[in-house]
């Protein structure tokens, strides 16, 4: 874990503190790697916020959609990354529920990466 290493930024909410994971809304973050470099980022729900829809991760060169499907509390897209990130990077992950032919935001959970 990147504890101490990456600072939560909770769009929409009041931050939580110093960490490497984080939730606003339905829309959950977590942030695995150390310093700079960063192992994976992953995209979950949180308990009772199960939804039909896809997941968005981005920032810091990465930019990428889940499949769409049904997202329970206990699943997570994962997106590998195995590198380092430019110092201050925000990286970010939002639900999307598909409903009625649209898309409504289930949340935005951000990380700033840091030394």
């Amino acid at each position: 874990m990147a504890a101490g290493a990456v600072a939560l930024l909770a769009v929409g909410a009041p931050p939580a503190g110093a960490g490497s994971r984080g939730c606003n809304h339905r829309t959950c973050i977590a942030v695995d790697g150390s310093g700079l470099h960063v192992d994976a980022v992953s995209a979950s729900t949180t308990w009772g916020g199960d939804f039909t829809g896809h997941f968005h991760v981005w920032g810091g060169g990465l930019d990428t959609n889940s499949r769409t499907g049904f997202w329970g509390y206990h699943q997570k897209f994962t997106v590998p990354v195995g590198r380092d990130l430019p110092n201050r990077s925000v990286v970010c992950a939002e639900g999307w529920e598909h409903v009625k032919g649209g898309f409504q935001s289930r949340g935005r959970a951000c990380e700033e990466i840091h030394l």
